[in-house]
């Protein structure tokens, strides 16, 4: 299996190349998060955070599944209307592949099938799901590498007195998403830790705020002090 590395190199190759495959079925281990391997894949072709030519199609809160009237499918259907602004490609990531419906995944077979040249579309699926078959015809197939936990051990986390601070240490990082990561997890187990059930009901509230302010490009700052009391 290759590793992290190889895959982003090989990646990154075609993407200089101008050989990138216009749709890649990304499979991924339960030990995975899809979304900070893709951010650390963007990472080395944009330094923008929220890149203009990426767009990050996730389900709505309250969606067990990918709807036809689905925000995130509408905001991929316009995406498409528009030419890159600076990269060589306009990337399209969809999380929870595996719940797109049977009408959505038909309804987008045509997009798959005739995606403009300077588009490269990934799907992000859990390795033991199938999408239906039509669609995973349509893609590239890749295996994501298990996440290396090794290195998140290894992050040596600093205190943080505020989110102005911790945002400010993880941009000089070299581990931004894996110490991110590290320091939410640590958080929750410190309030699971405390066993007041009032406060660990907060700070569930707030970790699902923070997954969804993504989707509404809210900054890293007003995202992160959700975390601070």
């Amino acid at each position: 299996m290759s590793s992290l590395g190889d895959l982003k190199k090989n990646l990154l190759k075609k993407y200089d190349s101008n050989q990138l495959a216009q749709v890649y079925l990304a499979k991924y281990p339960e030990s995975t998060e899809p979304e900070v391997w893709a951010k650390d894949f963007l990472k080395s072709i944009t330094h923008l955070e929220d890149d203009p030519d990426v767009l990050w199609v996730n389900r709505g809160e309250k969606e067990n599944e990918y709807k036809v009237d689905s925000a995130g499918i509408a905001a991929l259907l316009k995406f498409l209307n528009y030419r890159a602004f600076h990269l060589k490609k306009k990337f399209i990531m969809i999380n929870d592949a595996h719940l797109l419906s049977t009408i959505v995944s038909n309804k987008l077979l045509k997009v798959f099938e005739e995606l403009p040249e300077n588009f490269c579309l990934f799907l992000f699926a859990p390795q033991e799901e199938n999408l239906l078959p039509t669609v995973e015809s349509r893609a590239i197939n890749i295996l994501l590498p298990q996440t290396q936990h090794d290195v998140i051990d290894a992050v040596n986390l600093p205190h943080y007195n505020s989110a102005i601070d911790l945002v400010a240490q993880l941009k000089a990082s070299e581990h931004q998403m894996l110490e991110e990561k590290k320091f939410i997890e640590e958080s929750l187990l410190k309030t699971m830790k405390k066993g007041n059930f009032k406060e660990l009901e907060v700070a569930l509230e707030n970790l699902k705020h923070y997954s969804v302010s993504d989707n509404f490009n809210n900054s890293k700052v007003s995202r992160l002090s959700l975390f601070f009391n």
